[in-house]
């Protein structure tokens, strides 16, 4: 009984190491899992009645408004002997990025040889001025010889699309009673010289307006064909910009500082400026960049109503007049039968329209003329007017009795006189 019962509890632990055993080689009954992928996250379906989202678009920027307040500081800066094909538009980027404006005082003959910096100048709205057509000293040319070199100087402006200049620069500031007064144009000098010409050094030229003191209402003269005039603009401009100054062109300096407008055949110097201060009454000048005005939209034409059934006109063929109406055909009066003239030979042919009565008539019915009241001046005149005779009438030829049957009856010769 013993041996009954090992045997039976030694089957059944084979029975259980053979199940062990199976179960390791099996990796699913095994106690260790194998790694899972990672599932792709779902993205969920977009939604179609909800707004797409887009990228924010940036803000435009808005343009640049130039506004003048006369009651800050101003400057003019102004440069002579130009235009230069490099340093003008290396001055003119100067200006352009810190919003600024100069007065250009050009030379005819450069102007003539390179005209593109005058046209950038007026596109960015600075001044363009002359500085006569040669650069020869005014005040020693004879009347006629300096308008015509001033003419000539504006010839060359106009041929650069720059309007004719009103204010001149006299070279070297020489002038005498014709080059002021007998001109037809302003003539405006400067109030503080760099001496750029001299030193040719930027450094030097800007140090010395730095430290000139109070710049309000000055006007500085530069010239624009130094590549030292440059650099120093490139110095100075951003410079006066953080001081406070505006800068301006002399014509707007002499409307909002000085409160008056460059008259022609007048002088503008040194003197001038010294002796006027900041008026109170500044003119307001009109701007140099008027609103660009958008153009109005095309207005479609309103398609023509239908007319009427009974108003439509009926269809042509292209190029086929139209049929005239009884209503809209004039009524022309009826034309007047004139009888033909009729011989009158052979018995009884004569015609009935010279039939004595009708002839009568027909003469009876003739407007008569209205009776012309006689003047003492018309009587005048009949008495002293020499008396005519009276002309003899045409005698008519004879008509033959032969011709002339006897029952015919002639009409009365009276009737027919003149």
């Amino acid at each position: 009984m013993n041996r009954f019962f090992a045997a039976a509890l030694a089957f059944l632990l084979l029975l259980s190491c053979t199940a062990c055993v199976g179960r390791a080689a099996s990796p699913e009954d095994s106690g260790q899992t194998e790694p899972l992928e990672a599932a792709a996250p779902q993205i969920p379906a977009p939604d179609p009645s909800a707004p797409s989202a887009q990228p924010e678009e940036a803000p435009a920027e808005q343009p640049y408004v130039r506004v003048i307040d006369p009651s800050k500081p101003m400057v003019a800066l102004t440069f002579d002997d130009g235009p230069d094909g490099t340093c003008s538009d290396r001055i003119l980027d100067v200006l352009e990025e810190n919003h600024a404006l100069a007065t250009f005082f050009e030379v005819g003959r450069n102007v003539l040889a390179c005209p593109e910096p005058v046209a950038r100048m007026v596109e960015m709205g600075c001044e363009v001025a002359s500085h006569s057509n040669a650069h020869k000293n005014l005040s020693k040319l004879k009347k006629a010889t300096l308008l015509k070199d001033l003419a000539t100087a504006d010839e060359a402006f106009a041929a650069a699309g720059a309007e004719v200049p009103t204010l001149v620069r006299p070279p070297y500031g020489a002038v005498n009673k014709t080059v002021k007064n007998a001109t037809g144009r302003a003539m405006i000098t400067w109030t503080i010289d760099t001496e750029d010409w001299r030193s040719r050094d930027a450094q030097t030229v800007a140090d010395y307006v730095m430290n000139y003191g109070d710049l309000d209402g000055e006007i500085i003269l530069m010239h624009s064909i130094y590549e030292s005039t440059a650099d120093a603009t490139a110095i100075l401009v951003p410079w006066l910009v953080e001081q406070g100054y505006q800068l301006v062109t002399v014509t707007e300096l002499m409307a909002f500082y000085y409160g008056e407008l460059p008259q022609p055949d007048h002088f503008y110097g040194y003197t001038y400026f010294a002796t006027h201060g900041r008026t109170d009454t500044p003119i307001e000048l009109p701007s140099m960049f008027p609103p660009v005005e958008e153009p109005a939209p095309e207005e479609t034409p309103a398609e023509p109503e239908p007319l009427p059934e009974e108003t439509q006109p009926s269809e042509q063929p292209t190029g086929s007049p139209e049929p005239e109406t009884e209503e809209d055909t004039p009524k022309k009066p009826a034309p007047v039968e004139t009888p033909e003239p009729q011989e009158l030979h052979g018995e009884g042919l004569m015609p009935e329209w010279l039939w004595p009565s009708a002839v009568t008539s027909y003469v009876n019915a003739a407007p008569k003329p209205s009776p012309i009241t006689a003047t003492p001046a018309i009587a005048a005149a009949k008495r002293t007017a020499p008396k005519e005779e009276p002309a003899k009438p045409k005698e008519e030829p004879a008509v033959p009795r032969e011709s002339i049957g006897s029952n015919t009856s002639l009409p009365n010769p009276a009737i027919f006189s003149p």
